[in-house]
C-alpha cells in the first residue's frame, strides 16, 4: 500500500501509531478483551469492516482512510472530502456504509455536513477553506449564534485501487468522484447534524439526520445567522421572524411531515429531512418502493419512513425482524431508543420536540405551539420510546457506570452470532460515550431485545468510546473512540476467547539520549487458565520473534532511529502479541501556549485569540506545520464532558468565537507539538466564562415559567454565561385552586414567549391578573397600568473588540429594546458623554481599558445599570 498523504502535521501525528493492538484500561466480563487496533487517528467517527478484511474509517474532518487489515499501520487516504465537509462542533463526516455486495459492487457511501447552503449556486466550501481540517465560521463577534448554517449530503463513492475516483494517486487519494444521492438537512446550529447509514436486508439504504436546531435552549426558529430563519421555515421567509403559535422552525423541523404544503405556491414549502430516517434506492437516491408516502409528489416525503427525532445519531436494523432501532439523543430529561417497523401505511413519529422520552416536553408544551397542540390532541400520533433512561441517573439496578457526567447514546449494533457466548446472540449493544460505557439489551422471550434487562458490558473506557459500533465479519465487536488515551482517536476491537493469553508490554523509558538502556516489561501479561507463559521477543522491529527469554529484560538501543519492539506471549497453544515503540536519541518537544492566559474570561460571541509554539532539543524551534491546536467546550453539570469546537492544524495562532451554551461550561485550548520522529507532547489551558444571575419571578408567585433549559414554578434562580441567548415563556393562563389568572405582561415588555440575551444580572417578572373564570377572555388592553410593568430601556453591546487584541482602535455597536434611544458612554476614567449607536475609539494605548454605556429612552428614563466591557490592548509585536 502507498503511504497516506496529508498536511505535514497530520502526517507527523499519524506516525505516532502503535503498530499492533494494545490493551486498554476498560472493564469487561471474563473472557473478553479490548484492544486498540488503530490509534492516533484524527477524530474518527465511523468504521466499516469489509468481508475481504479491509477496514474503512471516517475522520470527522472529511477524510476516509482504508487499512489493508488489522495489522496495517500505514493506511491509504481513500477519499479526501475535507473541502466539501463542514468540520466544526458536532458536524463533519459522521457516517459510512459499504454496499452489501462489496467488493463485487465496489461502492462506499458517505454522509457528511455539507459546507453549503441549500439552493446556493456557488460550490463548496461556503464558510471553510479547501483541504482543511477544522472549519471557521466567519460570523462577527457578538452574534450569539454558535454556528454557520450548512446542509447535509449523502454520496456514493466508487472504490478503484483504494481510491475514490477514476485514478488513484500513488501516495494518496484520487479525485473524489461523488455520485450525489441526497442533499438536504438544513442546520443552523452546531449540533444535531446528519447521523448514520445502514443497509437493510431488502437492499435499501437507510440514512438519518438531526433537526439542526439549537441544543442549548428552546428553538422554534427565532434565531440564526447571517439572518434569522436561514432555513426558510414557515410561515416566514428567510430573514423573517418566527414566533408561537404558528412557528415551524428550529426543533419543529422534526415535525415537518405534519405541516401542510403551501397551497398557493406548490413546491415552495417542500418537506425537509430534518429529524428523520429515510429509506432510498442506493443507486438513485429515490424513495424505496413500499415507503409510507411513496405516492407523494414531494421527493422527500417519498423517502421518509420515520420523523420526530431530535438527533438519530445512530440506528441499527434487527437482522431477525427487520425492525429499526434508532437512538434519539435527548435533551434535559431522557435518552431513548425507538423501535419501529417500516409501515407502508404511516411513517413513525417519535414526537420531538413536543415529547421527550415518555412525556410531554414542558419546555415546548408551555409555548402553545400549533404543531405540538395538534400532536397532543391526536391519540397515537406519536409513539412512546422502546427504551429510555433519565439523564444523569443509572439505566437500572446494577449499572456499573457513573451517570454524573451526563449521558448520550452514541452507538448501536446487533450481535447476530459468532464467538461471543450464546447469551449474546440477538443482543442489542448500545454505547453511552459520555459515560464511557457500552451496555447491551439481551434477547427476551419474544426473541427481540428486552428493554427491562439492560446490562453493563464495558465500563471505565475513558472519553467518547462507542461513537460508532460495528460487528465485524468474524463476530468481533468494534467501537470508535473519538478521543483515545493519549488524546487522539482510536479504533478498538472487543474479542472473546476465554482461554487466550493477554499480552501487555511497557518500555521504561520509551525515549532518551542514545545509547538508551530500556527496561522492557511484559510481566503484566496473563493467562485466564493460569498456564505458564513463555515469551519471544522482536527487538529490532523486523517482524520476527527471534529471541526467547524472560518476561522482563533490559536492552540498550544505540542508534537514533525508532524501533518497534514486540513481545509474543504463549501458553503453549495460543499466542498474543503486544508492541511498543522506542525512540533512542530523541526527547519530546516542549509546546508552550502564549495566549490566552488562564485569567481570561469570556462571554458568548466574543472572539478568543490563541498563539504558541514549540521547541525541541533535537529539532530546534519547530515549524508551524508541526503544531496542532484543538478547542473544546466542556459542559459540567456535575462531572464534565466535552464537545469539539474546531481543530487548527499547522498553525502558530488563530482565533475563534466563544459559542453559546448553558452554564456551567468552560473552554479548553490544547496545543500538540510533534517532532520529526513522531514524539508528541501537549499543553492545555482552560478558560472560564463570565456569568450573570437571573431571577425568574411571577406575580402571583408559583406560576410555572420557562427560562432556557429550566421549567419550574417561579420564583427561581438561573445562572447563565454572559451573552447567552435564552427564551422566556409564560403560560397564557394559570390556576391556583379556584382562582384563575391571565398573563398580563413581562417586566421587560416582551411577548409571552420571547428571546432574551443574558448580559446582566436582572429579574424578569411575569405578571398575571385575576379573571372571573378560567375560560374568561381577558384582553391585555383591559388591564390597569399597575398590572403592566413599564421597564427602563435595556442596554446591550452587540459588537465589541476581542478581550485581548493588539489593535489600537476598538469598534462598538449598541442597542436597546425600545424606540427613540440615545446612548451615553464613558471610556476608562473619563466622563459620560453622548455617543451614537456605533462608536470607534482610536489611538488606544497598550494596557487594560473599560467602557461603560447607558441607554436613555425617549421619556428621559435611563437604564439604571451601565453595561460594562473590559478589554486589553497588547504591546505591538
Amino acid at each position: 500500500m502507498g503511504a497516506r498523504t496529508a498536511a505535514a502535521v497530520l502526517a507527523a501525528v499519524c506516525s505516532l501509531a502503535i503498530v499492533a493492538p494494545v490493551a486498554s484500561g476498560s472493564t469487561l466480563p471474563s473472557g473478553f478483551r479490548d484492544e486498540a487496533v488503530f490509534t492516533d487517528l484524527e477524530e474518527p467517527t465511523a468504521l466499516r469492516v469489509a468481508a475481504d478484511g479491509r477496514v474503512f474509517v471516517a475522520e470527522k474532518a472529511g477524510r476516509i482512510l482504508v487499512f489493508d487489515d488489522l495489522l496495517d499501520n500505514a493506511p491509504t487516504v481513500f477519499a479526501d472530502l475535507r473541502t466539501q465537509t463542514y468540520d466544526a462542533g458536532d458536524r463533519g463526516l459522521l457516517a459510512l456504509a459499504l454496499d452489501p455486495e462489496f467488493p463485487a459492487r465496489p461502492y462506499v457511501y458517505a454522509l457528511y455536513s455539507y459546507d453549503h447552503l441549500l439552493g446556493d449556486t456557488e460550490p463548496a466550501p461556503k464558510w471553510g477553506e479547501p483541504d482543511q481540517s477544522g472549519d471557521d465560521c466567519p460570523k462577527p463577534p457578538g452574534t450569539g449564534v454558535d454556528a454557520c448554517p450548512v446542509s447535509g449530503r449523502l454520496v456514493r463513492l466508487t472504490v478503484d485501487q483504494n481510491g475514490a475516483g477514476d485514478q488513484a494517486v500513488e501516495n494518496g487519494a484520487g479525485e473524489a468522484d461523488e455520485h450525489v444521492l441526497v442533499e438536504d438537512w438544513c442546520a443552523q446550529y452546531s449540533s444535531h447534524s446528519i447521523g448514520d447509514l445502514q443497509f437493510g436486508s431488502d437492499g435499501a439504504l437507510y440514512a438519518s439526520g438531526g433537526e439542526g436546531a439549537d441544543a442549548n435552549g428552546v428553538d422554534y426558529g427565532q434565531g440564526g445567522w447571517p439572518q434569522k430563519n436561514q432555513c426558510g421555515d414557515p410561515p416566514a421567509p428567510v430573514g423573517g421572524d418566527l414566533a408561537p403559535p404558528d412557528a415551524e422552525g428550529g426543533a419543529l423541523r422534526a415535525q415537518d411531515v405534519r405541516t401542510p404544503a403551501n397551497p398557493l405556491e406548490p413546491g415552495v414549502d417542500p418537506t425537509g429531512l430534518n429529524g428523520s430516517i429515510i429509506r432510498i434506492d442506493p443507486d438513485s437516491g429515490a424513495g424505496w418502493p413500499g415507503n409510507p408516502m411513496i405516492g407523494s409528489t414531494d421527493p422527500n416525503e417519498r423517502r421518509i419512513v420515520a420523523f420526530g427525532l431530535r438527533n438519530p445519531f445512530r440506528f441499527a436494523i434487527d437482522p431477525a425482524s427487520g425492525e429499526i432501532y434508532s437512538v434519539n439523543v435527548g435533551w434535559n430529561n431522557y435518552k431513548e431508543i425507538d423501535r419501529f417497523a417500516v409501515s407502508p401505511a404511516r411513517a413513525f413519529n417519535s414526537g420531538w420536540p413536543c415529547f421527550e422520552g415518555p412525556a410531554r416536553n414542558p419546555n415546548y408544551d408551555g409555548l402553545d405551539l400549533d404543531l405540538c397542540e395538534g400532536l397532543y390532541a391526536e391519540a397515537g400520533a406519536a409513539t412512546q420510546p422502546f427504551f429510555h433512561y433519565r439523564h444523569g441517573r443509572p439505566i437500572g439496578p446494577g449499572d456499573a457506570c457513573s451517570p454524573e457526567a451526563g449521558s448520550a447514546i452514541s452507538g448501536l449494533s446487533f450481535y447476530g452470532g459468532g464467538p461471543f457466548p450464546a447469551a449474546y446472540d440477538g443482543a442489542l449493544f448500545f454505547a453511552d460515550s459520555v459515560r464511557g460505557c457500552i451496555y447491551f439489551l439481551p434477547p427476551g422471550d419474544d426473541g427481540g431485545p428486552d428493554p427491562l434487562a439492560a446490562t453493563t458490558f464495558m465500563s471505565d473506557a475513558g472519553l467518547y468510546p462507542g461513537v460508532d459500533l460495528e460487528v465485524g465479519p468474524a463476530g468481533d465487536l468494534y467501537y470508535v473512540a473519538l478521543l483515545g488515551a493519549e488524546g487522539e482517536g482510536e479504533i478498538h476491537r472487543i474479542s472473546y476467547d476465554p482461554e487466550a493469553p493477554v499480552a501487555r508490554l511497557t518500555a521504561d523509558p520509551p525515549w532518551g539520549d542514545a545509547p538508551l538502556p530500556v527496561t522492557l516489561d511484559a510481566s503484566a501479561s496473563s493467562d485466564p487458565g493460569g498456564d505458564t507463559l513463555s515469551f519471544k521477543w522482536d527487538l529490532d522491529g523486523n517482524g520476527s520473534f527471534e529471541t526467547s527469554g524472560a518476561a522482563t529484560r533490559t536492552e540498550t538501543f544505540a542508534g537514533v532511529e525508532n524501533v518497534a519492539v514486540a513481545v509474543e506471549v504463549s501458553d503453549g497453544s495460543r499466542t498474543s502479541v503486544a508492541r511498543v515503540t522506542v525512540h533512542p536519541g530523541d526527547t519530546p518537544p516542549q509546546p508552550q501556549i502564549e495566549e490566552p492566559l488562564t485569567s481570561l474570561s469570556w462571554g458568548v460571541g466574543e472572539e478568543i485569540e490563541f498563539a504558541g509554539g514549540a521547541s525541541d532539543s533535537e529539532d530546534g524551534e519547530l515549524e508551524d506545520s508541526s503544531l496542532f491546536w484543538k478547542t473544546r467546550l466542556y459542559h459540567c453539570p456535575s462531572a464534565c464532558h466535552g464537545h469539539p469546537l474546531r481543530a487548527y492544524p499547522g498553525a502558530a495562532s488563530g482565533r475563534f468565537v466563544a459559542p453559546d451554551h448553558d452554564y456551567p461550561a468552560h473552554i479548553e485550548i490544547s496545543l500538540t507539538a510533534v517532532d520529526s520522529r513522531g514524539l508528541a507532547a501537549t499543553e492545555s489551558v482552560s478558560i472560564y466564562p463570565r456569568t450573570v444571575d437571573l431571577t425568574i419571578a411571577s406575580d402571583p408567585a408559583g406560576v410555572e415559567l420557562g427560562a432556557g433549559l429550566l421549567s419550574r414554578p417561579a420564583p427561581f434562580q438561573l445562572r447563565a454565561i454572559a451573552g447567552s441567548n435564552l427564551v422566556l415563556s409564560a403560560p397564557a393562563t394559570a390556576r391556583f385552586g379556584a382562582s384563575a389568572y391571565a398573563w398580563a405582561g413581562w417586566s421587560d415588555g416582551g411577548a409571552r414567549v420571547h428571546p432574551i440575551v443574558a448580559d446582566e444580572t436582572r429579574t424578569y417578572t411575569a405578571a398575571y391578573a385575576a379573571v372571573a373564570s378560567p375560560d374568561a377572555a381577558f384582553p391585555p388592553a383591559a388591564l390597569t397600568p399597575s398590572l403592566l410593568p413599564v421597564a427602563p430601556p435595556r442596554t446591550r453591546i452587540v459588537k465589541r473588540p476581542p478581550p485581548r487584541t493588539r489593535a489600537a482602535s476598538a469598534s462598538f455597536a449598541f442597542a436597546a429594546d425600545a424606540a427613540g434611544i440615545r446612548f451615553r458612554c464613558r471610556l476608562d476614567r473619563g466622563r459620560f458623554t453622548s455617543c451614537s449607536a456605533r462608536r470607534t475609539f482610536r489611538n488606544l494605548k497598550p494596557g487594560p481599558h473599560v467602557l461603560r454605556v447607558i441607554a436613555v429612552g425617549a421619556t428621559g428614563a435611563a437604564d439604571p445599570t451601565p453595561v460594562v466591557y473590559r478589554w486589553t490592548v497588547l504591546e505591538p509585536r
